[in-house]
């Protein structure tokens, strides 16, 4: 356990000092250029992380951004992925690019083959969920496809940028509302909204700017930004003129006219959007009349979408988000039947045994995929579990870890995994076997923690090696498989035919895992494994220092 969080922690710290020093925020021009072939430059991101790209002659061609870090936490196999979006004006997606992923290499093979996949985010809205369609995920790589889908998700998710009022709130706009002595400090919450807290600390009200929720309502000559100030009740206390695309003259008319603002205090956030501005009769500011209507619109129309937002946030946070799938239930079934089997005297039923191997092989093994491996217990104990998104996998590897030290018995390797259920089979075949000698086995049988240690010390040093490489299991995912892991696979299994057993006894890393979780259950003396367990964990934590 303390090793698995040392991964977790080293590798949050590792992606912290990639944001702060390679800046990966940034598209630059040659990826921009995948997506719009005529783009001449990008310019810097702005608070929102939205690149406005140009031609030549200096006119827009739309906006680009990715995925990352917004969408840190969405895992795969492994890790994360990053794609890169072209929005047009109206930030709406029109292209699609997968810059990188910590994914399995097979399975991101798999999805960049396939041309419609990146093809059906586009429509989908920044800051309009509504947009966000059902996903088709690539026949194979179902986990690493969904997972860029709610990555892309995510990065969208989010509120709505404004690209006319980019300034997020600041010292300024409280001294615009409580005054140079304010005493007050400013916790920014997100691109609309700030805590306010008191000289102690506390949270004693909020900040809203209204650029990102509405600034399509024009004045004299343009759209303005409000400032709105409310009290832990949502109780509006003050509202100010921001910024504005009017003229200088007709917009300080306003923040001078008390009057104007006081049919707005005093009332809820929920009662500004549901104002009839003629029932109330607003009256404009003379001297500025078109930009006074104009702010009192953009109230009504900010509260109401402010309102809107809350509501689908808190919607959003009770929406189940678990991707379900008829081999998840199959993958849950084989669990369960695998625990009874190999718990009770059915293990020793010989027709039983066998129909299971065939189960495992042609079921669970070529249909489920659902394999724990090198590759995913180190990417989710670095990265986080993608329990969610592979509901069957999360299972197995629970399952797996679990029941070796709790009921001293390694059930995956002897009753789950399919590539073990394969050599069992092979076993049966009339061939002679063949037995090392006792110093070659001696060292063979060090093989699998050697291996195990290996890639202990790759995730902590590059953070996403290509540990799918050392072990065969990618094979069993055969129409995603490349032909390096089908040919390792055989290889494995040829192997057994004269050494009974020979990938699980001296090549398998995860199975050594779970071994030294079944021993260590019930060790009564230090081992070497133990030795060797607790150097890697404080090497782990010297990294996440």
């Amino acid at each position: 356990m303390l090793l698995a969080l040392g991964l977790r922690v080293a590798a949050e710290r590792r992606q912290g000092a990639q944001r702060q020093g390679d800046t990966p925020s940034i598209i630059s021009l040659q990826q921009a250029r995948i997506l719009q072939p005529t783009a001449a430059e990008v310019r810097s991101p702005t608070s929102d992380g939205l690149q406005e790209i140009v031609d030549d002659n200096g006119n827009s061609l739309g906006h680009v951004c990715q995925t990352l870090p917004a969408a840190k936490k969405v895992v795969g196999y492994r890790g994360p992925s990053n794609v890169a979006l072209l929005l047009d004006e109206q930030l709406v997606v029109t292209e699609a690019d997968l810059l990188f992923s910590d994914d399995t290499p097979d399975h991101v093979a798999a999805v960049e083959r396939d041309e419609d996949f990146l093809y059906q985010f586009r429509g989908w809205t920044l800051g309009d969920s509504s947009t966000f369609t059902d996903v088709d995920a690539t026949t194979g790589a179902t986990l690493t496809a969904l997972a860029i889908a709610e990555g892309i998700a995510v990065r969208l998710g989010g509120e709505k940028p404004s690209l006319r009022f980019p300034d997020d709130l600041n010292e300024e706009d409280l001294t615009a509302i409580y005054g140079p002595d304010h005493g007050q400090s400013l916790h920014v919450v997100n691109s609309v909204e700030a805590q306010v807290q008191n000289s102690d600390g506390q949270v004693v009200g909020r900040l809203i700017r209204t650029g990102p929720l509405v600034d399509s309502i024009a004045g004299y000559q343009g759209p303005n930004e409000l400032l709105i100030a409310t009290d832990m009740d949502d109780v509006v206390t003050s509202v100010r003129l921001r910024r504005t695309f009017d003229n200088e003259p007709y917009s300080g008319y306003l923040n001078e006219d008390d009057y104007f603002w006081k049919v707005f205090l005093e009332r809820r956030l929920s009662e500004l959007g549901g104002i009839d501005l003629v029932a109330e009769q607003i009256e404009g500011v003379s001297g500025a009349t078109m930009t006074s209507l104009a702010v009192a619109e953009t109230v009504v129309a900010a509260a109401t979408e402010f309102q809107r937002r809350q509501q689908e946030q808190a919607s959003q946070r009770q929406r189940r988000q678990v991707h379900w799938s008829p081999h998840d239930t199959g993958t849950v079934i084989a669990l369960v039947l695998a625990i009874v089997i190999g718990t009770t005297r059915l293990r020793g039923v010989r027709w039983l045994q066998m129909l299971w191997l065939l189960i495992l092989v042609g079921y669970f093994g070529l249909m489920t995929g659902n394999l724990i491996s090198l590759a995913v217990l180190t990417g989710w104990a670095a990265n986080g579990i993608a329990w969610k998104l592979a509901p069957g996998l999360f299972a197995v590897v629970a399952v797996s870890m679990l029941l070796p030290p709790l009921t001293k018995r390694n059930l995956y390797c002897t009753h789950i995994c399919p590539h073990g259920a394969a050599q069992q089979l092979l076993r049966r075949l009339p061939v002679k076997s063949w037995k090392p000698r006792k110093k070659v086995l001696k060292y063979l049988t060090w093989m699998p923690g050697i291996l195990l240690t290996a890639a202990v010390l790759v995730t902590l040093l590059h953070g996403a090696g290509n540990l799918s490489a050392w072990e065969p299991f990618s094979a069993w995912i055969w129409y995603v498989a490349g032909a390096g892991s089908i040919v390792f696979a055989v290889l494995t299994l040829a192997a057994s035919v004269v050494i009974p057993m020979a990938y699980c006894r001296f090549g398998c890393p995860t199975g050594r895992l779970l071994d030294y979780l079944r021993h260590s259950a019930r060790a009564t003396r230090v081992t070497l494994a133990d030795v060797v367990v607790v150097g890697l964990t404080l090497i782990a934590w010297s990294f996440a220092r």
